[in-house]
């Protein structure tokens, strides 16, 4: 058989990094190049980050994914940062997190349940709204469940269940960590039916039914050999999108239970999607930006002025707010499609956005946390 890109992150090498693009490329080099001093005495001391609870960080440090929940704004970032803020993005305090392994990503489905995904396959859940967390999976509890789902398939002659373990096995051998699978979960999402999908590096996805309580892997059930990074995710009336590297995107059939592939013009990464009433968004790399009115039969291309990867779609309105790596924004009218440039946000790179709650601004993370900014024309 041709093995396709190992499931795990063997050592960080460049030939690795140079396959996430955008915002993941400027997430792995943080995770290398800034040590904060937290996971340097993590090291120092022989700590395991994945059963260390993170430790407080006075420093400004870099908040890499956000989300509301409700009135209150979660972000998380390095060694196992997570932070909330209960006055629209103005302050935030740290609160304790079962790991110290990088985090990159949060979502809220309703303002108590939210998820956390981040390096070493770590996904945290929380039921009060992010004041506490704890693990639904880790690189340890995936490896096992990987090699429990496919060995008992191929024990009862599953097609690809025995492709599927020597997968692993390859993905095993060439890890400096040969009990974790290394690989970062990029993204989560539920939905009110309990049913949600966590995907990541390498094309790594599980699915689970219950809230997160159990999980099956679903590597086989997508449209993706080549095994593409899968970054973000969106729902809309229980389908399931994904939004990948190489211009993957995918939608989840109900009838096949299969994540299909949908044709578009774009060959270059995709970042998210944005599955709304009557319209199907795509964004990525160098500013572009493809919507849909048929769900991906036709594509029209939006001509965003922007050549920064877009990072973010936050709702506001009728309007969908594009945020870009470079703080650059525009607003889009979910109606009309038009465009109307919008003040750059001048805090350096931007990793993510969300609204406050409150009409005319957003909260934008970049290098030193998160900031409050207003939503205003460009003159």
């Amino acid at each position: 058989m041709i093995f396709p890109v190992p499931l795990a992150v063997p050592n960080a090498s460049s030939a690795t990094i140079t396959r996430f693009s955008g915002k993941w490329l400027s997430v792995m080099l943080l995770v290398l190049l800034l040590p904060f001093g937290v996971e340097a005495s993590v090291a120092a001391e022989g700590l395991d980050p994945l059963r260390e609870p993170s430790k407080p960080i006075s420093a400004p440090a870099p908040l890499l994914g956000m989300d509301r929940a409700g009135d209150v704004l979660v972000g998380v970032g390095l060694h196992g940062m997570i932070k909330r803020s209960t006055d629209g993005g103005t302050t935030w305090q740290q609160v304790q997190s079962p790991v110290s392994t990088d985090l990159v990503q949060v979502r809220f489905r309703d303002p108590m349940n939210g998820w956390i995904v981040g390096h070493d396959s770590v996904l945290l859940h929380t039921t009060d709204g992010g004041l506490t967390w704890s693990v639904q999976l880790d690189g340890r509890t995936v490896l096992a469940r990987l090699k429990a789902f496919y060995g008992e398939r191929a024990e009862r002659g599953i097609e690809g269940a025995a492709d599927m373990l020597q997968e692993v096995e390859f993905a095993m051998n060439t890890s400096a960590t040969p009990d974790v699978l290394a690989s970062p979960f990029l993204d989560v999402m539920f939905n009110e039916d309990k049913v949600g999908y966590v995907i990541g590096a390498f094309g790594m996805i599980l699915r689970s039914t219950d809230d997160g309580a159990t999980w099956d892997p679903w590597i086989e059930q997508t449209d993706n050999t080549r095994r593409m990074h899968l970054y973000g995710l969106d729902e809309r009336d229980g389908v399931f999108y994904i939004a990948g590297e190489q211009g993957l995107l995918m939608r989840l059939n109900l009838q096949t239970q299969q994540f299909t592939s949908i044709e578009t013009p774009y060959n270059g990464t995709y970042f998210g999607v944005r599955a709304l009433p009557n319209l199907l968004l795509a964004y990525g790399l160098r500013g572009n930006l493809y919507a849909s009115r048929d769900d991906g039969q036709q594509w029209q291309q939006i001509d965003t002025g922007l050549n920064a990867s877009l990072i973010s779609a936050v709702g506001s309105g009728q309007q969908l707010i594009m945020v870009s790596q470079s703080g650059a924004m525009i607003a889009l009218d979910k109606q009309s499609l038009s465009v109307t440039p919008l003040q750059a946000s001048r805090v350096g790179e931007v990793f993510a956005a969300s609204g406050t709650g409150r009409d005319g601004e957003m909260v934008v993370t970049f290098f030193s946390g998160a900031k409050l900014v207003e939503i205003a024309k460009a003159n």
